[in-house]
């Protein structure tokens, strides 16, 4: 079985999670008395053209087209119109069934924050959100490499054109080196369940280099969580499907921690004191009901999520919470995504002299808040059209509102 029932259902959702790293296998352990099947031999399997009658190679590729407006409550008179691109090209490259690499290259054309102007094809950049070894079996599973850490559903399925993104940028660990596995287990009635852990650390080597641009690969210097040149950062999930008592639902129960060494201020140029630092740990517990039938041929997704930050960006005493939920319908063609996320932090209970350190993108308040629908449709033709709007309370007392509309078209492929 290449892939588990966790991973189908990610491919089943509207929003395709090409970067998932556990899965849940439908399958029971049990083999019912029939002998073990040995493991492929790849030498035998090419002399007897076996090998050649699966797919070697098979993944997708894919472009989206944006334009968005956006009205800035801090410069009401600052309305700039962004285009700009976006594409991928991942899959998964197979030595026997089990094993593979995966690959998931991310390419995005420059990117106008001020000005209007045309940014669909200018000179780009390219970047490896995955680059990983893994093994898939029935029962368990491997991984090694550029990879992301499994935790949060948010980040692949909160619906809304800019939610997926807004999720990774807030709280998805990504841009990882990683070593960790995951155990699967069936549970009869209780459903299919893998736990998984992973030890990783923010990789600094050529995998993490943007090209294209004069972007470096993550330096070590810079400090920061997770950031330590060692395995000493750590990831625990639990994730489920398929309980007979709630055939539609899926969950996950994770935590992570990240490490903090060093941290380099580099709006400053200076080093943070060690008294200012900690470890930051964060929390999640989020669910979601894939695809429920609410009449009239209408699929509703609805997601739920909490994460809780403790000693965000290492700085001990800066928590935050995140507070997400969405709800993603779908009917024949169209669909129409609704989401909401509400971000609380304690920065006004924070001393001067840690306000200072802080990162450049911290926010300078202590809830914010940011709602965005979506309606999409998918043509005959495989390409999917997306109008959408978003307004966020990013500081105090501004709000900013922004309309876009997408253009994407997918095209899966194997050899």
């Amino acid at each position: 079985m290449l892939v588990g029932a966790l991973t189908c259902g990610s491919q089943a959702l509207a929003q395709t999670n090409p970067e998932g790293s556990v899965s849940v296998s439908n399958a029971s352990t049990a083999n019912n008395g029939k002998p073990l099947t040995a493991p492929p031999n790849l030498k035998e399997e090419i002399a007897e053209d076996k090998l050649l009658s699966r797919p070697i190679f098979e993944g997708k590729a894919g472009i989206s087209l944006f334009t968005e407006d956006t009205y800035s409550g801090q410069n009401t008179s600052n309305k700039p119109q962004n285009s700009y691109a976006k594409g991928y090209i991942l899959g998964n490259l197979y030595a026997t069934p089990d094993l593979y690499l995966s690959a998931n290259l991310r390419l995005q054309s420059s990117k106008g924050d001020s000005t209007t102007g045309n940014y669909y094809f200018d000179e780009g950049s390219a970047f490896w959100a995955e680059l990983a070894i893994r093994y898939d079996s029935d029962n368990y599973s491997l991984v090694a490499g550029h990879a992301s850490v499994n935790y949060s559903l948010s980040r692949d399925y909160l619906a809304g054109l800019w939610g997926k993104s807004y999720a990774k940028k807030e709280y998805g660990v990504d841009g990882m080196m990683v070593l960790g596995g995951s155990y699967k287990f069936d549970a009869g009635e209780y459903g299919n369940h893998a736990l998984s852990g992973t030890a990783f650390m923010v990789d600094t080597s050529g995998l993490s280099d943007t090209y294209g641009t004069s972007k470096d690969p993550t330096p070590l210097s810079i400090g920061g969580p997770a950031n330590t040149g060692k395995f000493n950062n750590f990831a625990i999930a639990l994730d489920g499907l398929n309980i007979a008592a709630l055939p539609k639902f899926r969950y996950q129960i994770a935590t992570v921690r990240l490490t903090t060494e060093s941290l380099y201020n580099t709006a400053t140029n200076t080093q943070v004191s060690t008294q200012y630092l900690a470890n930051e740990q964060r929390y999640v517990a989020a669910g979601l009901f894939n695809k429920l039938n609410i009449g009239g041929g209408v699929k509703l997704t609805p997601l739920v999520e909490y994460n809780r930050v403790l000693n965000s960006d290492g700085i001990a005493g800066f928590n935050k919470s995140y507070y997400v939920g969405s709800l993603l319908f779908g009917y024949k063609q169209w669909s129409l995504g609704l989401s909401g996320s509400l971000w609380d932090g304690d920065w006004s209970n924070q001393p001067t002299g840690v306000r200072k350190i802080l990162p450049s993108n911290a926010y300078t308040s202590d809830r914010w808040n940011q709602e965005q629908v979506a309606i999409g449709y998918s043509f005959d033709n495989g390409i999917k059209a997306t109008i959408a709007y978003k307004k966020e309370n990013q500081y105090i007392g501004t709000t900013s509102q922004t309309v876009g509309v997408n253009l994407k078209y997918d095209l899966p492929f194997a050899f």
